[in-house]
């Protein structure tokens, strides 16, 4: 079994690196090509990211069960907004649904090579919670990006939570759905972290992953109070649903 994982954590990195590294001209064409056609661009880019990360989900060994796809809005974007366990929380959500989507992300990441190129190409924005001007200059960003017709997932609790219980979620994130008049779905995610994070030197175990998609929350036309009222309920439904779903992602 050691050997499994060590084999499995060996090819997943390696095939990872590899796979940014060598599809680095063709985000040059996606580069150019978004010059003359930004929506085909994204699009292509949306296939080669969903292609990619299906690879190195099978790779990895997650089994992902998906609950209440139905009930997501079709046609009209959507502010996704989940729970955070790893960077898995990703790779699953994206290859779950089938819309393109891109992705809230702590600016730290641009300093990483290469990586960035490619959220850039998927409509993924860089949030700098130390600049209030810069932070709102980055939800309206990403208000505009919604409001072209391209869904987003966010995580409110600011960074990975390894804990039982949810973080105080951050409510700057609702504004780009009340900015963009868009519906929200809550996402519960439950299992990513066991995939890596929560192995001892980040080994990757195969292990199930459940995502759970709650019912959409319209706050448009909502009075400020109400809508207050409303966005306070989210962390315990999706809470409520990951505590439910836990023993799916934890069944032999």
């Amino acid at each position: 079994m050691r050997r499994v994982i060590i084999l499995r954590t060996i090819f997943a990195y390696l095939f990872a690196f590899l796979g940014i590294i060598l599809c680095t001209p063709y985000h040059l064409y996606l580069y150019l090509l978004a010059k003359k056609d930004q929506e085909k661009a994204y699009r292509h880019a949306q296939k080669l990211v969903k292609g990619f990360f299906g690879i190195v989900l099978f790779i990895c060994g997650a089994k992902c069960t998906v609950i209440g796809l139905e009930r997501v809005p079709k046609d009209q974007p959507i502010l996704f907004v989940g729970n955070h366990r790893s960077f898995f929380d990703i790779l699953c959500c994206h290859n779950a649904l089938d819309r393109p989507l891109g992705f809230m992300s702590k600016d730290g990441i641009l300093k990483v090579p290469i990586l960035p190129w490619y959220m850039k190409d998927i409509g993924c924005t860089f949030l700098d919670r130390s600049d209030l001007k810069k932070g709102l200059e980055t939800i309206m960003q990403s208000a505009n990006i919604v409001k072209s017709g391209h869904s987003m997932m966010v995580f409110p609790e600011g960074h990975r939570n390894d804990g039982e219980e949810l973080l105080p979620f951050k409510d700057g994130a609702y504004k780009i759905a009340q900015k963009a008049g868009c519906p929200i779905v809550p996402v519960s995610i439950c299992g990513t972290d066991n995939i890596m994070e929560a192995n001892k030197h980040n080994f990757i175990r195969s292990h199930k992953v459940v995502i759970e998609f709650l019912d959409p929350i319209d706050i448009n036309g909502m009075k400020p109070k109400e809508r207050k009222e409303v966005l306070e309920t989210i962390p315990g439904l999706i809470q409520k649903a990951r505590v439910k779903n836990l023993p799916l992602a934890t069944k032999k």
